[in-house]
């Protein structure tokens, strides 16, 4: 609209009103100073310009700033053992890569083993590291089929490190006393282990110990360390017990909170934008969890999953992929260990939050040759829909590691089509490797 139309809409405006005003008489009127009258209106359109609310995108603020999403590679491979001594190296089909010894090795688990850096340089060339109850504890490395120890810090809790190309590390300590657990953090580059402090300190008598997850690097820097905290040592829970979410930025020498010890943590995404938690226990009057709740660290966006119905023990050990478009986890009931029934569970994110797989183990036979699995977790993904599963199946002693993908719109091969898994390797999962 040009100025003289909305000038003649003002006018006829004005003139309507006086009509009602006056009635319509048929004495004479006086005729408006149109000049004044039009300069009135623009006016007035200029007012309500200026007064008109900008719009601007909103842009979520989230409390506090995740200190940067960690990129990674995705995976070329992945470890495994059958015993202590020796852990095997695989390549995304299973193919035996090569060994590396583990002598005195705690127990093959991902929590004590650690792959510092990439396997470019080839099996030999990739450090290997691992936790040892040699001596009161020992971090030991193997570099080179070199076997050597690079730490004596007492019981290792777990190791952890930056993924792929760094070689930082970080473990925690705990150690016993009439007060309570003493337990530590250290965080370092891996040859300079030995000759740091530890960072953090904690002594206190509610047996929560420091249990890094993973670090965050950057062009080789050593930037901080995202850690929960573990009820140490206590064997009636079904699912780890993991309590809260912290950042130490060892740049500041700071540690920050992003979920309180209340809280079980559940998963934690490997770019360490998304966290996964179980609700506050107690919240509930009836229940202490009732389903898994997600938050995005970036964007504070929260979205949660109820538990099904039948798992009367919750759930967890949430894995994400590496685009965070899918997660999967577990979920349990039974009162004693003889009669868990254990339930998978996967989901779209991306596509209105859909159920790909939501099974219990009678319906995964496909996944073992027919068998029925006796318990089966998710450990990781081998790329951005292949899920990897740790299964164990009667007469097996050692796990199964098998390649799933739960998408039926991404197959593991498109020209197989129903061909969703194939089994990778024996062995109890202990990391996955880099380029």
């Amino acid at each position: 609209m040009n100025k003289w139309k909305g000038f003649l809409i003002a006018a006829s405006l004005l003139f309507s009103s006086w009509a009602c005003l006056f009635g319509g008489s048929e004495e004479a009127q006086v005729t408006p100073d149109l000049s004044l009258l039009k300069t009135s209106v623009a006016e007035t359109l200029i007012a309500q310009n200026d007064l008109a609310p900008t719009r601007t995108p909103e842009i979520p603020v989230c409390l506090p700033f995740q200190p940067g999403i960690q990129v990674l590679d995705l995976p070329v491979g992945f470890t495994a053992g059958v015993d202590n001594s020796t852990i095997s190296f695989f390549d995304l089909d299973g193919n035996l890569l090569g060994e590396k010894l583990t002598p005195g090795l705690t127990r093959v688990d991902q929590s004590q083993i650690h792959i510092a850096g990439g396997i470019s340089n080839g099996i030999p060339g990739a450090p290997l590291i691992y936790a040892s109850l040699e001596s009161g504890g020992v971090i030991k490395g193997n570099i080179g089929s070199e076997i050597f120890g690079m730490d004596s810090p007492g019981e290792v809790v777990t190791i952890s490190g930056a993924e792929g190309v760094f070689t930082l590390i970080v473990y925690s300590t705990a150690e016993f006393t009439e007060e309570g657990y003493i337990t530590t953090l250290k965080t370092g580059e891996m040859g300079d282990l030995a000759s740091i402090n530890p960072q953090l300190i904690r002594e206190e008598d509610d047996g929560l110990v420091y249990y890094p997850l993973s670090v965050y690097g950057e062009e080789g820097l050593n930037h901080g360390t995202w850690f929960t905290f573990l009820k140490y040592k206590m064997s009636d829970f079904i699912f780890v017990p993991y309590h809260g979410l912290f950042y130490f930025d060892l740049t500041q020498n700071q540690v920050t909170e992003y979920l309180g010890t209340d809280y079980r943590l559940k998963g934690f995404s490997p770019d360490q934008s998304m966290v996964v938690f179980g609700d506050v226990p107690g919240a509930n009057p009836e229940e202490n969890e009732t389903g898994i709740i997600i938050k995005n660290l970036v964007d504070c966006h929260v979205w949660g999953f109820r538990y099904h119905e039948s798992s009367t023990n919750g759930g967890g050990e949430v894995v994400f992929s590496p685009d965070n478009q899918y997660i999967a986890w577990i979920e349990s009931s039974g009162f004693t260990l003889e009669e868990l029934e254990w339930r998978l569970r996967i989901v779209d994110l991306d596509h209105s939050q859909t159920y790909l797989t939501n099974s219990d183990l009678n319906n995964l036979t496909s996944l073992t040759g027919g068998e029925i699995p006796s318990s089966i977790s998710p450990v990781g993904w081998l790329s951005n829909h292949v899920l990897l599963l740790q299964i164990r199946v009667p007469g097996h002693d050692a796990p199964l590691l098998v390649a799933f993908a739960p998408d039926p719109n991404l197959p593991l091969d498109p020209a197989l089509g129903a061909n969703q898994s194939v089994l990778l390797a024996e062995g109890k999962f202990s990391g996955f490797l880099y380029p």
